[in-house]
């Protein structure tokens, strides 16, 4: 969330945000057994490496958690899948231009079956309501890729927490958007706390966790 959302009275009463970030801050620190103090200082290990701490943190963080999605899946999905990551869709899909995409556009995770594309996956850890890669990118590649195997899958996967971002996302998945659909489905890190913990069940019923996304890549086809 951005700073500006968590606000203070001026009785000293912590907004909705704040109680939210207090309530994962303290179920975090249970299950990783330390302080409601302590967890910045647990999770941000990665953050003070020599190598890492010098860097913009929000580029470290993308990448790494691009790679970790990726390792999921090979741990815990189809093993007769081929995962690649940041593959160039010019050469994957040669023949169209990709022009809303950058001038060197990459696909976050591309899964392959006996070398057939059948799922496109966007990792992004968080995405601005006003700009969301996943559903720009579905929109891009989707009509190239489909001409490759019309059976393939987009999956958007995040830890955003913010539920209208969520909810913008959800819209255009399959569940929702039927026919119309961009993505096959919204998969994030962590469900259960965006979604139970925050009691927003009912607005998030169609997220899926890492677990469902490992369990479908057996039908990917």
């Amino acid at each position: 969330m951005e700073r500006n959302n968590y606000k203070v009275s001026i009785l000293g009463r912590r907004n909705q945000c704040l109680r939210e970030a207090d309530a994962v801050r303290d179920y975090l620190a249970e299950k990783l057994n330390t302080s409601p103090g302590n967890v910045c200082g647990t999770i941000g290990a990665f953050f003070r490496e020599p190598k890492i701490r010098p860097l913009q943190p929000n580029n470290p963080r993308g990448h790494a958690f691009r790679s970790l999605v990726t390792r999921v899946l090979e741990r815990f999905g189809d093993p007769a899948l081929d995962l690649f990551e940041e593959v160039s869709p010019h050469e994957r899909f040669p023949g169209f231009s990709f022009s809303g995409r950058s001038k060197d556009p990459r696909i976050d995770i591309l899964a392959t079956r006996n070398e057939r594309p059948v799922a496109i996956l966007s990792a992004r850890w968080t995405y601005r309501h006003d700009r969301v890669d996943m559903i720009d990118e579905a929109r891009e590649y989707m009509p190239a890729a489909a001409r490759a195997n019309p059976h393939i899958a987009f999956f958007g996967v995040t830890s955003e927490f913010g539920a209208a971002r969520l909810k913008k996302v959800l819209a255009v998945t399959e569940p929702i958007a039927k026919r119309g659909a961009a993505l096959t489905r919204l998969v994030h890190l962590n469900p259960y706390l965006c979604r139970e913990l925050l009691g927003r069940n009912g607005d998030l019923a169609h997220l899926w966790s890492l677990a469902d996304l490992a369990r479908s890549s057996f039908a990917w086809q």
